[in-house]
């Protein structure tokens, strides 16, 4: 990949995610500042940096939780800087959560049926004028949620509440609810945090089928084995600046990176 001249504007044959300029103050803090980057389509992009480096507020606008006070944010081409939550994840654009956020009392199963977008049954009048069409599209949301609970190995607690899941199965369960919009690309916070080292490599397998059959990931990692091996591509932010855009090898030459964030006690490449 090319270094374009400035840094954060990494340029790739196509871009799935282009944020251009994203500043957001709160009050006095500078969480983003003027930061812009590209995602390639197909891509396995890994966010890293300190704790505060404006990370889960990057996040958090590019989904539409957060409002940017400047900037521009395209997903497929297409605007989506103001759009809500709910109208970006219709687009294909998904996220999880580094603290997994499930209905707790909910079964697995329904806890991914109630993820499927555009249900019928969600209009108050539908019961009484689209009774088998609402039928005949939960039928289909069921397979496809039983699909996805095999493909995250969550098909033998599929009945459980998903309270009582381990912090490695609620992570995968993040991954299985939003696997249920089919979307074109998923932003993951910190989604080896907590796991056991056997689960966390089950998650690393499932995000690499999954970009093999065509979806690009961003993901909000601390552990650097994981970043420096299974992401394609390497961001690094501080105070709300990217710092550092390119591959892993590179990462491990850059000076600004190994001073400000990989040579910390504790972090290590």
């Amino acid at each position: 990949m090319q270094n374009s001249e400035r840094v954060g504007t990494q340029s790739t044959a196509e871009s799935v995610l282009s944020i251009r300029g994203l500043t957001k103050r709160f009050d006095a803090l500078v969480a983003l500042d003027d930061v812009s980057l590209t995602v390639g389509r197909g891509s396995i992009t890994g966010l890293i940096g300190p704790n505060g480096a404006g990370k889960s507020t990057l996040f958090n606008t590019v989904v539409g939780d957060v409002k940017p006070d400047l900037g521009s944010i395209e997903f497929n081409g297409k605007p989506i800087q103001g759009y809500t939550p709910d109208k970006v994840f219709r687009c294909g654009l998904a996220r999880t959560f580094q603290i997994p956020q499930p209905f707790p009392e909910m079964t697995v199963l329904d806890n991914l049926m109630l993820s499927a977008p555009s249900q019928l049954g969600e209009k108050f009048w539908a019961p009484w004028f689209l009774q088998r069409k609402i039928q005949r599209q939960e039928s289909i949301h069921l397979q496809q949620a039983h699909e996805i609970l095999e493909f995250t190995t969550l098909d033998k607690v599929a009945h459980l509440a998903a309270a009582h899941l381990s912090g490695g199965q609620q992570k995968l369960l993040e991954l299985a609810r939003v696997l249920m919009s089919k979307p074109d690309m998923i932003m993951l916070d910190e989604p080896a945090a907590g796991v056991n080292p056997s689960l966390t490599q089950l998650l690393i397998e499932k995000i690499h089928q999954l970009n093999r059959s065509g979806i690009t990931f961003l993901i909000i990692e601390h552990n650097m084995d994981l970043v420096m091996k299974h992401c394609d591509r390497i961001v690094a932010l501080a105070n709300g600046r990217i710092i550092f855009d390119g591959t892993a090898v590179d990462a491990q030459a850059s000076e600004e990176l190994l001073d400000s964030y990989l040579g910390q006690p504790g972090v290590g490449i």
